[in-house]
């Protein structure tokens, strides 16, 4: 490979190339037809984009390589770069938006990762070059716009893919002229494009069945929906369009992700408003796609509102301050709580008018979700309170009376009973005949579920009903609780893959389990920031405990059920089940792999 790239190159022509760019630069009207057609025009749209031919103005953006591409790319290119090295240059990969990417199997060139190469951004370059004139380039050392990329040969040639004309990456190849003194340039390019070109069909040979269904429905949407981000997911792989990789940002990807990793599970539909980082207040169509009788994975198109719309909605959401409420009741509350999504937004939103309008809350939500923190924050807001406990019993028997005396002796401004759907009929029709004379206090109490008597309460009091979605409802707000967690234990810092790990989980028991296992994670780290492997061992089960397919999830029935009939026995139950006893310990040996006890 190395033989076929060097042969002698005409000095003359470098030279008349250098005494061009010499005019160029001071005289804007230079004729360049001394100079090959594709680096003129390079020249052109640098000087027209402002990039100084001295300084490296070092622009730096985000981008992303699929993992279909690295994982084709990985072995060529690795070759490529060994080959490089003996003539003291380097390979790099290239995201379709100019960006710099960084692979485990390529040495370091130097440039960190997000360095832009677009021809905007840094003038004429290979990588540039390539994406602006879509195909492979070549450029000699004195025909780099700028001064300090002028001691290199640099080639280019895009990665497409092989199921349309998308640009998946762009590979670089990188020369040294001090110590490369004679090339054959076409002859280079040519061996890089035959690089290119077997990474493609690599990439073609890995997608399985069950990905090209994925790729099949990705591609049918993608064409529908236009310029919307459109993002395909099927647990291990993910596809994105152009729109999605500019667009979004990292903290976005999690967040989608997480909604995606639900719709697998279920393999139901969802669509949903959040609040993304790049695109703002959005819309997430996530629908799932049948993979294989086994699998289901995820196609998310990402509708943001319009800018207009998104004003309107966030006046919906957050209306303007009433005179009441001179000080700011919303921002005394954000004091106390964390989040940003819409969900949030819209509880926030009720919180406040509660708060406002002196009106009684009954406040549903899943256990752990932050009814007590946000009833809390509303009584802080009206002054004195107290708070009962109605699962632990300080509502039962003889304590009863004696709470409710507490209540009409003290006159807190208000009471918060915490599990109120625990009560029963007779305890929720005391409480109101007790408290309902009493107009200085306020009740908030918080429950699960409604039930008879949390309906009698709410009636009675004409309380306002403020709903506290899950975690997995409100994904954008787990980076800002969990770094609000890490900071209380000592203001420590969470690694951006930790927070996205935290983001794509499912929470079942909502902000108390990030809490307990954010707090594991600290006391667990032993450096300046937090990682994924501080995460507990237990934590990581539930992460793979929750992404069982379908059948996986009916297999499991049937194999405890199996289990449990036969009460262990182990030959009885791969009996009931018509397998072989090898076949039940292989499945069992799976399942617990996965965290999940039988």
């Amino acid at each position: 490979m190395a033989a076929e790239m060097l042969s002698p190159w005409p000095h003359n022509s470098l030279r008349e190339t250098n005494r061009l760019r010499e005019l160029f630069l001071m005289q804007p009207h230079t004729d360049l037809r001394g100079i090959r057609p594709i680096v003129a025009r390079s020249w052109y749209r640098s000087r027209a984009a402002g990039v100084d031919a001295v300084a490296d103005r070092g622009f730096f953006d985000e981008g992303r390589v699929d993992e279909y591409t690295i994982q084709a790319a990985g072995p060529h290119l690795q070759k490529l770069d060994e080959v490089a090295a003996d003539l003291g240059g380097y390979v790099n990969l290239t995201a379709p938006n100019g960006v710099l990417v960084k692979a485990d199997f390529l040495r370091d060139d130097g440039f960190p990762a997000g360095y832009s190469l677009l021809e905007e951004s840094c003038g004429s370059n290979g990588e540039g070059l390539a994406l602006e004139e879509g195909r492979g380039v070549w450029l000699a050392p004195e025909e780099h716009f700028r001064e300090d990329m002028r001691g290199n040969w640099c080639f280019a040639s895009l990665v497409r893919d092989p199921f349309h004309n998308r640009v998946r990456a762009v590979v670089g190849l990188t020369l040294p002229a001090n110590r490369v003194s004679t090339l054959e340039p076409s002859s280079t390019l040519l061996m890089l494009e035959g690089v290119a070109s077997r990474i493609e069909r690599d990439i073609e040979v890995r997608t399985s069945s069950r990905e090209r269904a994925l790729l099949n429905e990705y591609l049918k949407i993608s064409r529908r929906r236009g310029n919307r981000a459109v993002i395909a997911l099927d647990g291990k792989n993910s596809l994105q369009n152009t729109t999605a990789t500019t667009s979004l940002q990292d903290s976005d990807f999690s967040i989608i992700s997480g909604y995606a990793t639900a719709v697998m599970s279920s393999g139901r539909g969802l669509n949903c408003e959040v609040m993304l980082q790049g695109p703002g207040l959005s819309t997430l169509e996530v629908s799932p796609v049948t993979l294989s009788a086994a699998n289901v994975g995820a196609i998310v198109v990402v509708r943001p509102h319009a800018p207009n719309n998104e004003r309107a909605v966030t006046a919906a959401v957050i209306p303007p301050q009433r005179e009441s409420s001179p000080q700011g009741t919303a921002e005394r509350l954000m004091k106390h709580l964390d989040g940003t999504s819409t969900e949030f937004k819209r509880t926030l939103n009720l919180a406040r008018k509660a708060v406002d309008e002196g009106r009684s809350v009954m406040m549903i939500g899943e256990l752990g979700s932050g009814k007590h923190r946000l009833a809390s924050a509303i009584a802080s807001l009206r002054g004195g309170h107290m708070a009962i406990d109605a699962r632990s019993g300080a509502l039962k028997n003889l304590q009863f009376r004696d709470v409710l005396h507490r209540v009409a002796t003290e006159l807190p401004a208000t009471l918060i009973i915490e599990h109120a759907d625990e009560l029963s009929q007779n305890e929720a029709s005391e409480i109101a005949r007790n408290l309902r004379g009493n107009s200085a206090t306020k009740l908030i109490f918080t429950i699960a579920r409604p039930t008879d008597a949390t309906l009698l309460l709410s009636e009675s009091f004409d309380a306002l009903e403020v709903p506290v979605a899950p975690l997995r409802n409100r994904r954008e707000d787990i980076p800002q609780l969990a770094t609000a967690i890490a900071e209380e234990l000592g203001e420590r810092r969470l690694s951006r893959r930790l927070v996205s790990t935290l983001t794509q989980a499912d929470w079942p028991r909502n902000i108390d389990q990030l809490r307990s296992v954010v707090s594991n994670a600290v006391e667990r780290s032993e450096g300046a920031e937090v990682t994924v492997d501080d995460l507990s061992q237990g934590f990581h089960r539930v992460l793979t405990k929750g992404r069982l397919s379908r059948l996986e999830d009916a297999e499991l029935s049937e194999l405890r059920t199996a289990l449990q009939e036969a009460k262990g026995n182990r030959s009885l139950a791969a009996e009931t089940l018509q397998i072989g006893r090898s076949t039940l310990y292989r499945r069992m040996d799976y399942f617990r792999s996965r965290g999940i006890d039988l």
